[in-house]
């Protein structure tokens, strides 16, 4: 029994040693705080860009609510203050695609890279438990 224990373990790291030369032929070894790197600065593009979202929104409510105290409208229904938060919205949605545009792009790449990096390991795993 331990020799069949012996031998996978064997071919288990023979085949692990063929991958990572194969790996090696393709990028050298990245340091292991440049691989963590990436997943840092996607937490940090996304809140960055939600941040920013955020405060172009209440920008936008700032400016409605006072454009419609400067023409002296109705605020004190509650339809009024819909249309408010309504018309807020659709500013900042507008200006955020417009003046935001970079930030979205750092964002959404982080996330490629992590969903990338996270599928690696998924199908190492899955590779290694074929091998067993």
């Amino acid at each position: 029994m331990s020799e069949r224990v012996g031998e996978k373990q064997a071919t288990a790291t023979a085949t692990a040693r063929a991958a990572n030369a194969a790996t090696a032929d393709k990028s050298p070894p990245l340091p292991e705080a440049t691989q963590r790197q990436p997943a840092l600065e996607t937490r940090h593009a996304v809140l960055r860009y939600t941040t920013l979202r955020l405060a172009l929104f209440l920008a936008a409510l700032v400016v409605v609510w006072g454009i419609a105290v400067v023409f002296h409208m109705d605020l004190g229904s509650q339809l009024s203050r819909l249309t408010l938060l309504a018309v807020s919205l659709l500013l900042s949605s507008a200006a955020s695609f417009i003046v935001l545009s970079k930030q979205r792009d750092a964002m959404s790449a982080g996330i490629v890279a992590r969903t990338q990096r996270l599928g690696r390991k998924f199908d190492d795993a899955a590779s290694f438990e074929d091998e067993e």
